[in-house]
């Protein structure tokens, strides 16, 4: 549709409410056409001879005034993209190494780390470790994912070492009285959760039992029940 223009009788002193009455009779969409042609004709005109420097003054105040929402817009999305560029610059993830524990934990426990009374003829007064009472033949799983090493420890019987590296540090896992015959070969690599035996009673036992032993380090036996629940990270089943 063609633009109305007003009436060429108009005082001079009235230009500027003549060029504001043609932007206010036109809608939105027309508007955006006309700005739209007008930053176009900019391209143009700044090739042009300085005759037509006329047609440029009028057309600046519309092009200045959309350069300038562009750059509002701009401003705002910029605000709104930097809350997240901050929350992506403070977040950190700490790993924790899986841990679980080697059967139901919900097992009875027959004895303690610690000092103790002999339970049996050999048996030692100071526990290396705890011991579960889950029952003959129920499997053994590995704490971690480590490597069965070769490190006896006296009066276990059938036993399974596993030296592992969690959070950073060496721990070795020691499970005794294992059933004969069903404890992992030493080199293998296990991961976590894997069989690697069954409760047995073999070596100085007073019946049927797994002994779990925690060693930080070398042979430096710590209380397994505690030492468990701070770094178990798996929920048993």
């Amino acid at each position: 549709m063609p633009l109305s223009f007003p009436n060429a009788s108009a005082r001079p002193g009235d230009a500027a409410h003549i060029r504001l009455g043609i932007f206010r009779g036109m809608s939105r969409r027309r508007l955006g056409v006309l700005t739209l042609a007008l930053s176009m004709s900019l391209v143009v005109i700044h090739d042009l001879p300085a005759s037509a420097s006329t047609v440029a003054q009028d057309a600046a105040p519309v092009f200045e005034s959309q350069k300038l929402e562009l750059t509002e817009a701009s401003l705002a999305a910029s605000a709104m993209k930097v809350p997240v560029a901050i929350e992506r610059d403070d977040f950190s993830l700490t790993y924790y190494t899986p841990v679980q524990w080697p059967i139901d934990p919900g097992t009875r426990i027959s004895s303690y780390f610690g000092h103790r009374a002999s339970p049996c003829p050999g048996c030692s007064t100071n526990h290396s470790g705890v011991d579960f009472t889950p029952g003959a033949g129920v499997p053994v799983h590995a704490i971690a994912d480590g490597v069965v090493v070769s490190m006896p420890i006296g009066g276990l019987g059938t036993q399974v070492v596993i030296r592992h590296t969690i959070d950073g540090t060496t721990v070795y896992s020691a499970y005794g009285h294992l059933q004969s015959g069903s404890a992992t070969a030493v080199g293998t690599r296990v991961r976590m959760g894997d069989v690697i035996g069954r409760v047995g009673n073999t070596g100085m036992s007073s019946g049927t039992h797994l002994h779990l032993s925690i060693m930080v380090g070398d042979w430096n036996f710590i209380d397994p029940l505690p030492w468990m629940r701070a770094h178990v990270t798996e929920p048993w089943g």
